[in-house]
């Protein structure tokens, strides 16, 4: 429990932390977009129970209005998991750069559709690989509230094996304010060829 607690209490750290106002930034345009940042946490419980991941990623963004790409986004990410095989325990590192852009498809009425492409490159300390996915997710958005339900497809790009993945994506967000928004996720993974669930991750 104690180790639970401070994992929400570090997650509403790097919330509060993301939502920092800059005015400027969020008045400005770049390249015809607006820039945003935005700060995730994720927790990830394999099925032993006992294996986890926790990682930081810092999202810088360019948010357009119109055009065929609706977002772009950076990701750096910094991951430290922890591993319990036979009773040993063992902790490795591992940080990621990727790019992905977003398509937004209204539906009708709150309802809406988006897709997203992500290309990345993984390092740790035993492997290295480059990595990409594709979402899809329906959206319903009605004032301040929205929530999504959808699937990513994870493959390894250079073949290395282990990083196949299939996920099932859903939670809610809030807006607060004009500027910022809150979100949560709740997601499924499969391994893609033997489908054996891998893992559940909890991500704000």
């Amino acid at each position: 429990m104690p180790a639970l607690l401070t994992h929400v209490r570090f997650a509403f750290f790097l919330l509060a932390a993301g939502m920092l106002p800059i005015t400027a930034m969020a008045e400005a345009t770049l390249w015809g977009g607006r820039p945003e940042f935005g700060v995730e946490y994720e927790h990830e419980k394999m099925v032993d129970n006992v294996s986890h991941g926790n990682g930081l990623t810092l999202i810088p963004s360019l948010s357009f209005k119109n055009g065929p790409i609706h977002r772009i986004d950076l990701l750096v990410e910094g991951e430290r998991d922890k591993e319990v095989d036979s009773g040993v325990t063992s902790f490795s590192n591992v940080y990621k750069v990727a790019v992905r852009v977003k398509k937004n498809v209204p539906l009708k009425g709150d309802l809406g559709m988006y897709f997203r492409g992500l290309v990345g490159r993984a390092k740790g300390e035993s492997e290295s690989y480059y990595y990409g996915y594709s979402d899809a997710a329906l959206r319903y958005k009605r004032g301040f509230f929205g929530f999504i339900m959808g699937v990513r497809v994870q493959r390894a790009l250079d073949g290395t094996s282990g990083h196949d993945v299939n996920k099932f994506r859903l939670g809610p967000s809030f807006d607060i304010g004009e500027h910022h928004e809150l979100e949560f996720r709740w997601a499924r993974s499969w391994e893609a060829h033997t489908h054996v669930h891998e893992s559940d991750s909890y991500i704000a």
